[in-house]
C-alpha cells in the first residue's frame, strides 16, 4: 500500500505537461495496441474473405473462357451431326467401287471436313470412324476397328452426345471429343465423329488465374483426370492429383491449414475444376494491407501528438508565467507587484489573466476596506451582545407580569403571559436555526392558546400525534406562519359551525408528513400557486417553501391541498431518517 501511496503522490506531483504527455503516450500506445487488434481480428478476416472472393471471381472467369471454347467444339461437332450428305456418304457400302469412293471423298467428306476445321482454330483434326468399309484417307476417314481398339471406346460407345476423352501420350496429350453419329434403318453402319483440339491452347485460359503460385486440376464426370498445372517452384504440385480426385474432403482436411481450396463445375461438360493455392499468399497480401493501415493510423497519431505537443505549450507557457507571479505574491507587499500582461491573448487564457489582473487589483481594494471593518467588529460584537441579553430580559419581565397577576387573583392574564413566555422561548431557541417537531409544537401548541383567549374560544383545536416522531430534527418556525393563515384567512371568515382547527402527526412511505388542516372558507384553486410567489401578500408562506427546499430539496417544499367553501389542508413532508424507521 505505501508503494501505491508513493506511487500516486508522484504522479499527483508531477508538472502538468508531464502528466498530459505521459497521458497521451499510454493512450496512444492503448489505441495502436487496439486498432492492431482489430484490424489484425475484424479486417484480416474480411481481407481474407475479400481474397477469397476474388480468386473465385478469377476461378469463375477462366471457366467461362473455357466454356466457350467448350462450346464452339460442341457447335461445331452439332453441326457435322446434322450434315446429311457426310452422314450419307460414309452410310454407303462402297465394296471395291473405289471411283465412287473417290468421289465421295473429294465432292463431300474433304471439302465439308476442310472447312469446318478451318472455321475453329482450337480443333486440330477432324476424323470420321465408319465400319462401312471405307478405306482410310488422310486422316479424314478410318475404319472403325481403329477406334475400337482404344482402352476408353467402351466408355463412349453408342453415346450420341459428345464426350470428351484425353487421347495421346503423356508428353504429348491430345483432347478429343467423341461422340457416335445418327444410326437409323437408312443408315446401317455405325460412324463416329473424332474432334481432336490443340490440348495446351485449350486449356490456356486456366494458366492465368493469379500471378502467384497456384494448382489446378480438371476431373471428368468419373474423376478421371483431364488436366492439371501448376505453378509452384521445384516443378512438383504437393497435392496428388490422384488422391485429390479420390476424397477431395480429405485433401481439403490435411492442406486445409496450409492452402486455399476451391471447387467449380464445368457445366456443359460434367467436368469439376480444383483449385488451391498457398494460404501465405492471401495473407501476405491481408497483412500488407493491414500494416499499410496501421502504419496511417500511426502517422495520424504522430501528427496529433505535435499538434497537441504545440496547443498544451501554447497553454502552459502563459500559466507558467501566472503561477510565477503568484507564488511571488504576499499580502505585505501585494502593492508592489505589477500586472501580468500578456498581449494579443483573447482565448480562455488571456481571461484567467485578465481575470487575475481584475483579482489582484480587488484584493488590493479589498486590503484598504479591510481597515474599515476592523472598526465596525467592535459595534457588531456589541450587537450580539444586546441579541443576548434581550430575550433574558423580556423573560424575567413576563415573568414577572404573571407573578403579579397570580398575586392579583388574574389567572387568565397568568396564563395568556406564561403562554406568550413560551411562545417567545421556542420561537427564539437559543438562537439555533434547528429544532426538534417536539419544539417546533409546543411553540404552536402556546400559540393557539394565545390565539384561542384572543378570539374567546372561536375555534377548536385538534392534535392527532405519533409520539415516536417527537424528537426528529425540523427548521425553526415552521409552523406557525401555516397555523397563522389557517386561523387568519381561513376560519376567521368562516361561518361554518364548529370551525376546527387540526394539526396531524403522521408517517408516510419515506417521509413523517405535518397537516396543518382547517373546516375554514378554502382557497380559490387559481391562487393556490400564487402563495408561493415574490407578489403575494403572504410572505410567511413563500419564507416556509423556501426553507423547506433548502433543507430537504426542491421536491420536498409545501403541499396545499384546498376546495372552496370545504377548508385547507397544508402538508410538510420531513425524510424519516434510516436509523430511525
Amino acid at each position: 500500500m505505501r508503494t501505491l501511496d508513493l506511487l500516486f503522490r508522484y504522479i499527483r506531483d508531477m508538472k502538468l505537461k508531464t502528466k498530459l504527455i505521459c497521458i497521451y503516450i499510454i493512450a496512444s500506445l492503448s489505441a495502436l495496441f487496439l486498432v492492431f487488434i482489430v484490424l489484425k481480428a475484424a479486417l484480416g478476416k474480411q481481407l481474407f474473405a475479400h481474397e477469397q472472393s476474388m480468386l473465385s471471381n478469377a476461378l469463375n472467369q477462366s471457366i467461362s473462357q473455357l466454356e466457350t471454347q467448350i462450346n464452339d467444339t460442341i457447335n461445331l461437332s452439332n453441326v457435322i451431326y446434322n450434315n446429311d450428305d457426310i452422314i450419307s456418304a460414309i452410310n454407303v457400302d462402297y465394296g471395291n467401287d473405289y471411283f465412287k469412293m473417290y468421289t465421295a471423298y473429294s465432292n463431300i467428306i474433304k471439302p465439308e471436313l476442310y472447312i469446318y476445321k478451318c472455321l475453329i482454330p482450337e480443333v486440330t483434326d477432324i476424323l470420321l470412324y465408319s465400319s462401312c468399309g471405307i478405306v482410310p484417307h488422310k486422316n479424314l476417314v478410318n475404319d472403325l476397328s481403329v477406334l475400337e481398339t482404344e482402352a476408353w471406346f467402351p466408355e463412349i460407345k453408342d453415346i450420341h452426345t459428345p464426350s470428351w476423352i484425353v487421347t495421346g501420350t503423356e508428353g504429348n496429350p491430345s483432347l478429343a471429343s467423341i461422340r457416335m453419329l445418327p444410326k437409323i434403318p437408312s443408315y446401317p453402319f455405325d460412324n463416329y465423329l473424332y474432334l481432336e483440339t490443340d490440348y495446351n491452347n485449350f486449356f490456356a485460359c486456366t494458366n492465368s488465374i493469379s500471378q502467384d503460385a497456384y494448382a489446378l486440376i480438371i476431373a471428368g464426370k468419373n474423376n478421371s483426370l483431364i488436366y492439371q498445372y501448376h505453378s509452384f517452384p521445384g516443378g512438383d504440385m504437393p497435392v496428388n492429383a490422384q488422391k485429390l480426385l479420390e476424397d477431395y474432403d480429405a485433401a481439403v482436411k490435411e492442406y486445409g491449414s496450409r492452402y486455399i481450396f476451391l471447387t467449380a463445375p464445368v457445366e456443359s461438360t460434367g467436368w469439376n475444376i480444383y483449385y488451391y493455392s498457398p494460404v501465405s499468399n492471401v495473407k501476405g497480401t491481408v497483412e500488407q494491407t493491414i500494416f499499410t493501415a496501421f502504419f496511417m493510423v500511426a502517422l495520424c497519431f504522430t501528427i496529433l501528438f505535435l499538434l497537441t505537443f504545440f496547443t498544451v505549450n501554447s497553454i502552459l507557457s502563459p500559466l507558467r508565467q501566472l503561477t510565477g507571479v503568484i507564488s511571488r505574491i504576499s499580502l505585505e507587499d501585494i502593492e508592489k507587484h505589477e500586472l501580468l500582461i500578456i498581449p494579443n491573448r483573447n482565448d480562455e487564457i488571456g481571461k484567467l489573466i485578465h481575470t487575475f489582473n481584475s483579482m489582484l487589483k480587488r484584493i488590493r481594494s479589498l486590503i484598504d476596506e479591510a481597515y474599515v471593518q476592523k472598526l465596525k467588529t467592535k459595534e457588531y460584537q456589541l450587537n450580539a451582545l444586546r441579541a443576548q441579553i434581550n430575550p433574558h430580559f423580556l423573560y424575567n419581565t413576563l415573568s414577572l407580569i404573571s407573578a403579579r397577576a397570580i398575586i392579583a387573583e388574574q389567572t387568565e392574564i397568568s396564563e395568556t403571559v406564561q403562554l406568550l413566555t413560551l411562545f417567545y422561548r421556542t420561537s427564539l431557541n437559543n438562537g439555533q436555526d434547528i429544532t426538534t417537531i417536539r419544539n417546533e409544537l409546543e411553540n404552536i401548541k402556546a400559540y393557539i392558546s394565545i390565539q384561542l383567549i384572543l378570539t374567546n374560544h372561536s375555534f377548536l383545536a385538534e392534535y392527532h400525534l405519533e409520539e415516536e416522531f417527537l424528537e426528529l430534527s425540523i427548521p425553526c418556525l415552521i409552523l406557525q406562519p401555516i397555523v397563522e393563515n389557517a386561523i387568519e384567512h381561513g376560519l376567521r371568515s368562516s361561518r361554518r359551525q364548529p370551525r376546527r382547527l387540526t394539526i396531524d402527526l403522521s408517517s408516510e412511505k419515506d417521509f413523517c408528513c405535518i397537516r396543518v388542516c382547517d373546516n375554514g372558507c378554502g382557497i380559490p384553486t387559481d391562487k393556490i400557486q400564487g402563495l408561493f410567489s415574490c407578489e403575494t401578500t403572504h410572505i410567511g408562506i413563500k419564507n416556509v417553501n423556501e426553507r423547506l427546499k433548502l433543507s430537504y430539496g426542491n421536491n420536498l417544499g409545501l403541499l396545499i391541498n384546498s376546495e372552496e367553501g370545504c377548508g385547507t389542508e397544508v402538508i410538510i413532508r420531513i425524510p424519516i431518517p434510516p436509523d430511525t424507521k
